[in-house]
């Protein structure tokens, strides 16, 4: 019988993984504003979430995952690969919902609130959703399971 051991969950890791379920909870919330568009003011407020969504993603990405991601370099050549697959594609889909959410939260702020810049960008936002939820997924599977 195979038993798979956690590991004692560590305070840095502990508090990236709720500052990052919290933008996506944010993200999660804008979507009733945007919804309810009756008035400006909510796709404001929709906008103003995904922008709080992305900035706290960045932070952690800056001061947590890089430093972390550059210093354990070395033992992640050393995982199985499986578990060098998991932590490839964690940094590689966080990186894509990055880039995807710099693109739409652009597209709003260099457009006037009458012409509703992101509408052009609307297309992206379910992915972008999507691939930032399974880049999540991984960093807390990584994060609990001990990977790197």
């Amino acid at each position: 019988m195979t038993v798979v051991k956690i590991m004692t969950l560590d305070f840095q890791g502990n508090l990236v993984s709720i500052i990052q379920v919290t933008a996506l909870i944010l993200l999660i919330i804008g979507v009733y504003p945007y919804r309810v568009r009756t008035k400006n003011r909510n796709l404001i407020m929709h906008g103003f979430l995904s922008i709080l969504a992305l900035a706290l993603n960045i932070g952690t990405v800056i001061y947590v995952m890089i430093p972390t991601f550059s210093t354990s370099i070395t033992s992640i050549s050393g995982l199985s690969i499986l578990g060098s697959t998991i932590v490839w594609f964690h940094a590689a889909s966080g990186a894509v919902a990055i880039v995807l959410g710099f693109v739409i939260i652009a597209s709003w702020v260099t457009h006037p609130l009458g012409e509703l810049g992101c509408a052009k960008t609307w297309r992206l936002m379910l992915p972008t959703f999507l691939i930032w939820a399974l880049a999540l997924g991984l960093g807390i599977a990584i994060h609990i399971f001990n990977i790197v």
